[in-house]
């Protein structure tokens, strides 16, 4: 008799606040930073409207909050910001670009089982979601980080 081995992936669960919750996948996630400074560029995105220097790269900052709900995120005393990375092909180099986010980053483990439709009620998340998964009794989208942080995105 042969057990059945769960593959289990490893993602981060990030709280963008007001209970707009999303992953990506664990290599996504390269850094989160509570110690920064941000810089507002005028005649920007609203969600996209603020840049951080890292490492002497000029980073554009997604508010998740103020995309998907029209308002910005509330930021705590220390705001949070994920620097997330992602690739457009894998002939490309990474490209870096970050996230505001309410909490601390959740690092969880996520099967194959858990896979699930989008709900009606979060339709909004379909042109960012590669898929869903439930997670203590909620859907949770895991963002296409390419498509986030693309020009099609705008349009």
């Amino acid at each position: 008799m042969t057990e059945e081995v769960i593959k289990t992936s490893r993602a981060w669960l990030l709280d963008f606040g007001s209970g707009l919750q999303a992953a990506v996948g664990h290599h996504e996630m390269w850094q989160v930073l509570i110690s920064h400074k941000l810089f507002n560029v005028p005649g920007t995105l609203s969600y996209c409207n603020e840049v951080l220097i890292f490492q002497n790269q000029i980073l554009p900052v997604v508010d998740m909050s103020q995309l998907m709900e029209g308002h910005k995120i509330i930021q705590s005393a220390e705001p949070i910001v994920g620097i997330a990375v992602y690739q457009n092909d894998t002939t490309e180099p990474v490209q870096y670009s970050c996230l505001h986010l309410a909490t601390m980053p959740q690092n969880i483990y996520v099967t194959d089982e858990q896979e699930c439709e989008l709900p009606a009620s979060q339709q909004h998340w379909e042109p960012l979601a590669l898929c869903c998964f439930s997670y203590k009794d909620m859907i949770i989208p895991i963002i296409n980080l390419s498509y986030l942080f693309s020009e099609q995105l705008t349009k």
